[in-house]
């Protein structure tokens, strides 16, 4: 579960939104992972994205195993 404000944070090279496909990949790409390597993860990818940017709105992600 996520807020908006990961899916709608501006930044990469053409400055669009993370946007929800994008965070899907992430997810996907990070479902074999220990839980605490997808919180870093999922961290580092935001901020990598971000760059310069400035945040836009909070972030909140919520994960758990089933």
């Amino acid at each position: 579960m996520t807020s908006d404000g990961l899916v709608d944070q501006v930044g990469g090279a053409r400055k669009r939104m993370f946007g929800k496909k994008r965070f899907r990949e992430l997810l996907l790409g990070l479902q074999q992972e220990q839980m605490c390597s997808q919180k870093q993860a999922t961290h580092e990818a935001l901020i990598d994205y971000q760059g310069e940017e400035r945040r836009r709105d909070d972030v909140a992600v919520l994960g758990f195993k089933i």
